[in-house]
């Protein structure tokens, strides 16, 4: 989600009452590369996160890359808590009552989280190397194009980490692309 400023009009539209604030969304997975691979939207601020979801085509995707194989060879997505389970999302494992975990099934849910804080470090690059997309107040709604800043910021990141190996790269113990894989348009 990122935060803009105040809209003069159609407000209703970017108001997130669970963040409180006006904002526009998208959709992103980024791969274990360090490259936001996929990145769907804007969406509106109001929109929850599994209608974004759906509506992201990102189920059709992994549908797509999983045809035929084996469900050992599948690509699956950790998801973030908001997210209920779909094809190709998995999550951590929970108590029940009366049903405790066991000590392996916490340890795999330790280690599942701190995975995911290390995607999370990959998205905070994208707004500490390109900050003006932080700065709500001159993301006005109708006078600038916010989510292509978003975007183009997205973009350069991904080509930053074909440059610069990081935290994520490094705790996954995989290379980036080469500028020009990243930069290759793969049709299917």
């Amino acid at each position: 989600m990122r935060a803009i400023c105040h809209p003069t009009i159609h407000q209703q539209y970017y108001y997130s009452g669970y963040k409180k604030l006006h904002a526009y969304k998208f959709q992103a997975v980024m791969t274990p590369d360090s490259i936001i691979s996929s990145l769907s939207g804007p969406w509106f601020g109001k929109d929850g996160d599994w209608g974004v979801y759906l509506n992201s085509g990102l189920e059709f995707y992994l549908r797509r890359i999983n045809d035929g194989l084996i469900p050992e060879e599948r690509c699956y997505l950790y998801r973030d808590l908001v997210y209920t389970l779909s094809y190709g999302i998995i999550g951590g494992y929970k108590a029940t009552i009366g049903r405790p975990l066991d000590p392996v099934l916490k340890a795999v849910n330790i280690h599942m989280s701190s995975m995911q804080v290390s995607v999370e470090h990959g998205f905070g690059k994208t707004m500490s190397l390109w900050s003006f997309n932080g700065f709500k107040g001159s993301l006005k709604i109708g006078l600038s194009p916010v989510a292509v800043y978003f975007l183009v910021a997205v973009l350069l990141s991904n080509i930053h980490s074909c440059f610069y190996r990081n935290e994520t790269c490094n705790r996954f113990h995989c290379n980036p692309p080469s500028l020009s894989e990243y930069l290759t348009l793969h049709v299917s």
